[in-house]
């Protein structure tokens, strides 16, 4: 049954008075050298010394309940140990109540507090080499100048301590101790003992001077270690390396870094690559016996579902890790930063495939937009031919059935080029390239019937020309300055072809109301929707134009005078 705690009036006397229980239990540790651990006033001492360490102490809450079986073994070892007290063990005591007090030193960054713990270090470093040793070893007797100054000087230096202003703590509810510190303290203690002593019998040196040799010796050691530790001379050291293992816990954290780099460049599909990647884990990361994941609708499993089970969460992905044994917290921030940037690659192959699919939809829009605008250009070409033949006398006009003869195999070519690129879509290299005299010609006796229109060009006309390029340009620049002249009936257009010394250039202007600056600002950028007409049509006909190696562009935008050029890119 657990006993009942102190009150909390008595627990927080008990914090408040820790530098007093220090002092106190070092004055009864001086009372007990003094004394000498044979005599029994000695052993009883050492029975009260314990007694102040054990509310001293710095490893357990002074309102820590304690069960019945933790106090009777404590009692039964603190009995054991004062009766059985022989000099070497109380020499092994002030060895670790030293490395206890020296691991506290460096918490404290107040003065006085810092300064009291390094007298009470100094205490026990005292006590040690002067007073316990030579109880311990005989062989090591200091000079009697040395011991008396040791007797008289100890208890001096404790009431120094108590003049001592207090100062503020690390933590006023619990004591703290580095552990790291605590070590290194015990062990330069116990190298310097064993150095003096090793000194002694190898040397044969008196104490005094073996206990200066071994620390001169230890002295310079630490100092190459320092060196050693960092260099300041452009290398990282035994710092970055003891750095460099203690981050990486001997895990291959590099070579399962770059394995998993070189899969996410090898591998695109997101959910093939989760797989692999997750089956590289057991394989390459000790103590991970298998583990399962889940990513969306998707989900999977690795290796042998046993063991300690840890889960890890980034972006919406999930992986388990089973285990052999418990992690430490080090080991699962590592675990846990390999699962971030695991997901992380992972989002990024969801990204990536998903911006191409939909480049491949804006694909699939652009080259279905721009053949159904070519539908719709061949279709204003027959409705071109049905208002011709819509005239008085077409049915037994020669010039029209000579239209017909040209314009009807024309069309038929077109549209079967258009069917042809539904299947199988031409490059541009492969478009078709007619006689620009020919094409002039159709392009005249096809709008012909638009009187409001006209055509004029340089005589002769030779060379040739892209026909897709330039018929789809011009369709939509006439169609859209058709419906333009619904609205104004007294637009006059015109539409004229140069030759250039690189090629054609083709000039379509009206005598129309002037673009809308946003429209016109906007017009090849992408597609516009306004009443006037130019929209989606003109802008992928200036795409295909531009991979074509031809620039459109609106020359002028004015009241009478709206102005549309198409010519060869510099």
């Amino acid at each position: 049954m657990p006993i009942f705690p102190l009150p909390s009036t008595l627990s927080s006397r008990l914090i408040a008075v820790r530098r007093g229980l220090l002092l106190a239990l070092l004055l009864a540790l001086y009372f007990v050298l003094l004394q000498g651990p044979d005599a029994w006033l000695g052993k009883t001492l050492f029975i009260a010394h314990l007694g102040l360490f054990l509310l001293w102490q710095p490893f357990v809450h002074a309102e820590q309940r304690l069960s019945v079986v933790w106090v009777v073994g404590l009692a039964a070892i603190v009995l054991a140990g004062a009766v059985f007290l022989k000099p070497w063990m109380l020499l092994l005591w002030i060895m670790m109540l030293g490395g206890i007090v020296g691991g506290k030193v460096m918490l404290f960054g107040a003065r006085a507090p810092r300064l009291f713990y390094m007298m009470a270090l100094g205490f026990l470093v005292v006590a040690l080499f002067v007073i316990a040793a030579p109880m311990a070893v005989p062989m090591a007797k200091p000079p009697a100048p040395i011991l008396s100054l040791g007797y008289v000087g100890l208890p001096v230096l404790l009431v120094v301590m108590a003049m001592l202003p207090q100062g503020k703590e690390t933590d006023s509810a619990r004591e703290v101790v580095d552990f790291v510190y605590s070590l290194f303290v015990f062990l330069l203690l116990a190298v310097l003992m064993l150095g003096s002593l090793a000194a002694m019998l190898l040397l044969g040196s008196t104490y005094v001077e073996a206990l200066l040799q071994a620390m001169l010796l230890t002295g310079a050691m630490l100092l190459l270690l320092g060196l050693a530790w960092n260099p300041h001379s452009g290398f990282s050291g035994i710092g970055g390396l003891f750095s460099r293992y203690w981050m990486s816990i001997g895990l291959p954290v590099e070579k399962w870094l770059q394995a998993l780099s070189n899969l996410a460049l090898r591998e695109e599909d997101p959910q093939v690559f989760l797989e692999r990647a997750c089956a590289g884990i057991g394989q390459r990361l000790p103590w991970v016996t298998g583990g399962e994941w889940i990513a969306g609708k998707s989900s999977g499993r690795f290796g042998e579902i046993a063991g300690r089970r840890w889960e890890f969460s980034h972006g919406g992905m999930v992986l388990v890790l089973y285990t052999q044994h418990t992690l430490s917290p080090t080991l699962i921030w590592h675990f846990n930063l390999l699962a971030q940037y695991l997901a992380q690659l992972h989002a990024d192959k969801q990204r990536a495939q998903a911006l191409k699919q939909l480049s491949y939809m804006q694909a699939v829009h652009e080259t279905g937009a721009r053949l159904t605008h070519d539908v719709k250009n061949l279709l204003q070409s027959l409705n071109a031919l049905c208002s011709a033949g819509l005239e008085p006398g077409a049915e037994s006009s020669l010039e029209y059935q000579s239209l017909l003869r040209r314009q009807l195999p024309a069309i038929t070519d077109r549209l079967a080029e258009t069917l042809a690129k539904l299947n199988a879509p031409q490059s541009i290299a492969s478009a078709r390239w007619v006689s620009a005299a020919e094409w002039w010609q159709d392009l005249s006796q096809r709008m012909g019937v638009m009187h409001w229109i006209d055509f004029t060009a340089e005589s002769p006309i030779t060379g040739e020309l892209p026909a897709e390029v330039f018929s789809g340009v011009i369709d939509n620049l006439i169609r859209n300055v058709a419906e333009k002249h619904l609205r104004e009936p007294e637009l006059r257009a015109q539409v004229e072809l140069e030759h250039t010394g690189e090629g054609f250039r083709l000039i379509v202007c009206d005598s129309g109301s002037a673009m809308a600056e946003d429209i016109a600002s906007s017009l090849f950028v992408g597609p516009v929707s306004s009443e006037s007409g130019y929209g989606i049509g003109l802008y992928h006909a200036a795409r295909y134009a531009e991979a074509a190696g031809y620039r459109l562009n609106l020359i002028e935008n004015r009241a009478g005078r709206v102005c549309f050029r198409l010519e060869q890119a510099a």
